[in-house]
């Protein structure tokens, strides 16, 4: 009568679920361990990556830029060397 109750639980019963329940636990703390430095390490290379993505932006915004100067400089270089053909002797037609 002792390790039975009006509700039909036993000692035994209960014993039962917290060593299920520890068992759970046993098996979980090591995993949580080992997935911890992971999280961690997930963390970082998202924000390394936000980081690469912010520069990249950055420079081909800088890069668009420099290659408007660099055709406008071709195209520049192009008139004078045709400025300065057309005052040399031509050999060949």
């Amino acid at each position: 009568m002792f390790g039975t109750m009006r509700s039909g639980i036993t000692l035994s019963s209960v014993l039962g679920g917290i060593s299920k329940g520890l068992g759970i636990l046993n098996q979980a703390i090591p995993l949580y361990r080992e997935i911890k430095p992971m999280i961690g390490s997930a963390r970082k290379v998202m924000s390394v990556l936000q980081e690469l993505k912010v520069n990249n932006n950055s420079n081909n915004t800088n890069n668009s830029t420099s290659n408007n100067k660099t055709t406008i400089d071709i195209e520049e270089n192009k008139k004078i060397v045709n400025e300065s053909s057309q005052s040399a002797p031509v050999f060949f037609q």
